[in-house]
């Protein structure tokens, strides 16, 4: 009987425990058919999530089993192992163990010392681990009979031993694909392992050319050079290896001219694959290229500059998949290529320039087909839905197709992922689309102009997750249809002209994305809709939805709110700040405080702007350590500027994680994956054609800098901060603090009544693109530490009370005297006025001379308008001193207004 093993296996160990039958009957146990002993145990778990704490595998639990020949523990959650009676000699007794899978766990190097004892040991699987570190050449040294070595998934680094793999003398099949090693191929032990049949080393940094070693490798089999950085021309010897079945060198940085001749006498390849990120290499086909001696399963050259399909492919019949996508091809659909091969699973073509779509009578084999991003502009053939019967994926994207959808495609009951957006289609959806297509799991119209009610009919039946149709010109109410997809969780229904309410049961749904922007509903926000558990994007901006805003639960899930440009009032809830990532309420009618914050959170861009919130700006919102965008402009907050503001991700105070990635770049989940079935399989090498789907949603945000506004999204999203109180009603001095936020792009102070001077430590704003200080009551002088700013491309101080010299040099050359118009003191370029002798004053001088110079022109000004005044006067006493027509005039002058007053007052 066996003992106990761990919880994560406590339903395998009941059927044993509870079985009276011999063992050799039990789930997962294989015995001899002789001797009756037991020669495999499997373990694996498939479905099972991962126990906290990992546990030890205790491996005296199988020293019963001396005979055992295969031990399968993959995905058993373990991360290491501990033997009570042989230490790390435990697996030594295991005399003809050949085979040990340990894949998909969360070991590291503390195995190694257990597996170096394991020296019968064959096929060694230890993929999708947390190894790290060098090949473990010396840690697996005693395993001498080793024919099979799988390290794919980990993290191993550095380059391969030369000298030390010459032990692996029996190595089949390496497997170390998905791992981190580098260096130039030349310089890696590889080519002395020349009994090797099967190679992968994708997607690992390997640079430089295929050294000419690779040559020695005559026995192989499978090579698998595919991502990596490998560079240069593609060297002539590959048409030696004459054995060769499998042989991958898609993207790399090759370049040159690459003949397909090369591959013409490889009698034994299934499988070929070449393309380069360069851009430089050039596939072209020569006259012997046609006679290609092999039966090709599966071809694909994407990115290789091909004009025309290469005619070897009209003489091959036992095609599974053909990948031409991101070439110049053209001219009329290669009906050709589809009737040659019945057995055809996937055609990609996409990112090419074909005009015309015609199709065969039948394609029953079918799975995947690609034709996005070319020149189509005819209309789909009304029989394309009889025609693609077996179609699981289907993307016509970005071409110029018009007309109606066929009804037919409402008969395509297999179809899983079907893509029509931008193109011209008009008209109204295929009434039983959505009950016809019962597999379909991703809908994506959107860029089109489809007219009519959304879903005209629905069934419960259908698989329905994804639904995007934004863009369009869909009319009527959201349809209680809907209710019926059941499965949906994404659902994109903006910039459409739809109308009514939106609908309480929406609420219902496990929603991750809701995007009704941009239409024509009216009403209040369902609660339901803010509490929804797992949702990460609710945009229902650009509406005319009116009413307060409902309480929100607090949440750890983060998520993006967007409800601008709508007709909301009331107050802000205290709650709304939990767990949110995005915050946009710009241009409601919101009134009352800027909300309290009840925690630190993590959201990252607040938009106030346009509403009509009051008081001051609470020392609370300095807590927001992640905030990269602040925006409360056009409000009537008051009371003065927080100095605490530094605390923000773009000051002294944020969060050094601030940088990264503030929301996932591809939204989001209903993660799906189509395959289809295997077409090459070898000792490490199981190759299918699959394809991964996930939501993908630009999230952009509007921001004013450099006196527009602009749209950051993706990189340029992340790589913002900024902070706009402009057109407020603050008072008081600009903090000095306000200098630490040395990451800010943007900062925009304008139209308050802010008082004081500059700042100096405006200096230290080295970011800083865009800074406006105009329509305050600033005073005192331009510091002329702020030409150091050599990032500054927007500055405006105009219509304050500043004074003296305007500072020049560097960025302060570009700006012209609308930054500073309004100023009546200042002088200097660019404005007229001179100052003093003349002359104006270079940045170049010294600092405190430039803040001198400021003060002393004030002073020179007033003393000279006290002496004019005083100078005016005593000469006009000196002339009255003296006898002449022009003294009697004044004289009479002033009797004659002295009589008039008189009179005036009534006074005798």
């Amino acid at each position: 009987m066996i003992s106990v093993i761990t919880d994560p296996h406590l339903d395998i160990r009941r059927g044993w425990i509870s079985s009276d039958r011999s063992c050799c009957h039990w789930r997962r146990i294989k015995c001899d058919s002789t001797s009756k002993r037991v020669i495999g145990i499997s373990l694996s778990l498939e479905s099972i999530h991962s126990p906290d704490p990992l546990p030890l595998l205790n491996l005296t639990l199988f020293h019963p089993f001396e005979e055992l020949q295969s031990l399968n523990l993959s995905s058993g959650y373990f991360k290491g192992w501990f033997d009570k009676r042989q230490g790390d000699k435990g697996l030594g007794i295991f005399r003809n163990l050949e085979t040990l899978d340990l894949g998909y766990n969360f070991y590291d190097s503390s195995v190694f010392p257990y597996l170096n004892e394991a020296v019968s040991l064959k096929t060694l699987i230890l993929r999708d681990n947390l190894f790290k570190g060098g090949f473990p050449v010396q840690e697996l040294r005693n395993l001498t009979s080793l024919e099979v070595l799988d390290l794919k998934f980990n993290e191993f680094s550095g380059q391969l031993p030369a000298q030390e793999l010459t032990n692996l003398r029996n190595l089949r099949a390496l497997d170390l694909s998905n791992n981190q090693f580098s260096g130039s191929l030349q310089k890696q032990g590889i080519c002395r392992l020349e009994q090797l049949q099967e190679l992968r080393l994708s997607r690992n940094r390997f640079v430089g050319e295929i050294p000419l070693c690779f040559s020695r490798l005559s026995k192989l089999r499978v090579l698998d050079l595919s991502s990596n950085h490998l560079s240069g021309k593609i060297p002539y010897f590959i048409r030696d290896f004459k054995s060769m079945e499998y042989l991958s060198l898609l993207d790399n940085d090759f370049e040159g001219l690459f003949s397909l001749g090369l591959i013409t006498e490889l009698t034994e390849l299934k499988v070929f694959k070449l393309s380069s990120r360069s851009g430089m290499l050039q596939v072209v086909e020569t006259n012997v290229s046609s006679g290609l001696q092999s039966h090709l399963s599966s071809i694909s050259l994407p990115h290789c500059n091909l004009g025309k399909i290469p005619g070897f492919l009209r003489y091959q019949k036992e095609l599974r998949v053909v990948d031409l996508s991101n070439n110049i091809l053209f001219g009329v659909f290669p009906t050709w290529l589809l009737e040659n091969n019945t057995e055809l699973q996937a055609l990609l073509l996409q990112n090419n320039s074909y005009k015309t779509l015609t199709l065969p009578r039948t394609m029953r084999k079918l799975h995947f087909l690609d034709l996005s991003a070319n020149n189509f502009n005819n209309q789909l053939p009304k029989d394309v839905g009889l025609i693609l019967t077996s179609l699981r994926h289907l993307n016509l994207s970005n071409n110029e197709f018009q007309g109606n959808m066929p009804s037919s495609m409402a008969r395509m009951e297999n179809i899983e992922f079907l893509d029509l957006s931008y193109n011209n289609f008009s008209g109204k959806l295929p009434r039983n689309l959505f009950t016809g297509c019962y597999s379909l799991s991703w809908l994506k119209l959107s860029h089109n102009r489809f007219s009519g009610p959304i879903i005209r009919k629905s069934s419960d039946e259908t698989s329905l997750i994804t639904l995007i149709m934004d863009n369009n010109m869909f009319t009527g109410k959201i349809p209680r249809t809907l209710l019926n997809l059941r499965m949906l969780s994404v659902i994109d229904l903006s910039n459409n002209f739809l109308t009514g309410t939106i609908p309480r049961w929406l609420g219902k749904f496990f929603l991750e994305v809701l995007r009704i922007s941009n239409n024509r509903l009216q009403g209040t926000i369902p609660p339901s809709l803010f509490n929804i558990p797992y949702l990460w994007l609710l945009d229902l901006s650009g509406n005319f939805l009116s009413g307060s805003l409902p309480p929100r639960s607090s949440s750890d899930y983060g998520y993006i709110l967007d409800l601008h440009n709508n007709y909301l009032t009331g107050s802000i809830p205290d709650t709304l700040w939990d767990g949110l990532r995005l915050l946009d309420l710009r241009n409601n009618k919101l009134s009352g405080n800027i909300p309290l914050l009840r925690s630190t959170p993590s959201i990252s861009v607040v938009l106030l702007r346009g509403n009509n919130l009051t008081g001051k700006i609470p020392v609370e919102l300095c807590g927001l350590r992640n905030v990269r965008m602040l925006d409360f402009a056009h409000n009537r907050l008051n009371e003065s500027i927080p100095s605490c503001l530094t605390n923000l991700s773009f000051g002294s105070g944020g969060h050094s994680y601030a940088d990264s990635d503030w929301y996932p770049a591809s939204m989001l989940s209903n993660f799906m994956e189509i395959y289809t079935e295997v077409y090459y399989k070898s000792l490490i090498v199981s190759d299918r054609f699959s394809l991964d789907y996930s939501v993908d949603f630009n999230v952009q945000v509007e921001f004013a800098v450099k006196q527009r506004y602009d749209l950051y999204m993706r990189g340029t999203l992340n790589q913002m901060f900024g902070l706009d109180l402009s057109s407020n009603e603050l008072s008081g001095n600009i903090p000095e603090e306000l200098g630490d936020l040395k990451r800010v792009r943007s900062l925009n102070l304008s139209r308050n009544s802010l008082s004081g001077s500059i700042p100096r430590s405006f200096s230290n704003l080295r970011s800083i693109e865009s800074l406006d200080l105009s329509f305050n009551k600033l005073h005192g002088t331009i510091p002329s530490q702020l030409t150091m700013l050599q990032s500054l491309v927007v500055f405006n101080v105009s219509y304050n009370d500043l004074s003296g010299v305007i500072p020049q040099g560097k960025q302060f050359n570009t700006f012209g005297e609308k930054s500073y118009i309004g100023n009546v003191l200042l002088c200097g370029s660019p404005t007229n006025r001179s100052c003093g002798g003349g002359t104006t004053i270079s940045s170049e001088k010294e600092d405190e001379d430039d803040d001198e110079s400021g003060l002393v022109d004030i002073v020179v000004l007033w003393w000279s308008l006290g002496a004019t005044y005083v100078t005016v006067l005593m000469g006009f006493l000196v002339f009255l001193c003296f006898d002449s027509p022009w003294r009697r005039a004044w004289f009479r002058l002033v009797d004659t207004f002295i009589d008039r007053i008189k009179d005036v007052l009534g006074v005798i």
